[in-house]
């Protein structure tokens, strides 16, 4: 066993490991090892992004009665599919892990790993219209410490709208459609 004391290793920092053994004639041989990591702290998350990409976007303005807000809306309800970059750590970011969880924070999904992909499309899942999905993303680095989670979700409105016997004119007045989100 080898033992070195008085170095100091802070999080981040790269070292090499040199063994040399030397027997009793002084012939000597030298080994190096790959670049080691120190990583004592956690990735940070505080720059990190997190976007649901709807699958089957709908509009459903019964769900945003008196709401004025940008609200994420699918009508798909089985299929999620997020995708997220920004996490960061001096040292290597070695995968990321993800949860899906519905409006009363129940796990869909529990922890999955997903490996170095930074996007999922997850089918099979128990989504009900008028509930929202949530997506968690967190990262882990080469000492094994996980970044802070981040997260975001998404409305699931798979029924039709009621008659209301207003002219769509009316409706259009109160509402306006953007590239991924309906605008109330």
């Amino acid at each position: 066993m080898c033992e070195a004391t008085g170095l100091n290793l802070t999080h981040g920092k790269t070292v090499y490991v040199t063994i040399k053994c030397v027997n009793n004639i002084e012939l000597a041989s030298t080994v190096s090892s790959s670049p080691v990591y120190i990583s004592l702290d956690k990735p940070r998350a505080n720059t990190a992004s997190l976007e649901i990409d709807p699958i089957t976007v709908t509009a459903q303005h019964d769900y945003f009665t008196g709401v004025a807000a940008t609200v994420e809306v699918q009508s798909n309800q089985s299929c999620l599919q997020f995708h997220w970059d920004g996490f960061e750590d001096v040292s290597p970011i070695i995968g990321y892990g993800y949860e899906i969880l519905d409006s009363y924070n129940n796990s869909l999904t529990g922890w999955r790993e997903a490996g170095y992909r930074t996007m999922v499309t997850k089918c099979g899942l128990p989504l009900s219209s008028g509930q929202s999905a949530v997506a968690d993303v967190r990262a882990v680095n080469s000492g094994d410490h996980w970044s802070d989670t981040i997260s975001t979700s998404i409305l699931i409105a798979s029924t039709s709208p009621r008659l209301t016997g207003q002219d769509s004119c009316f409706i259009s007045k109160y509402f306006k459609q953007t590239e991924n989100a309906l605008i109330v």
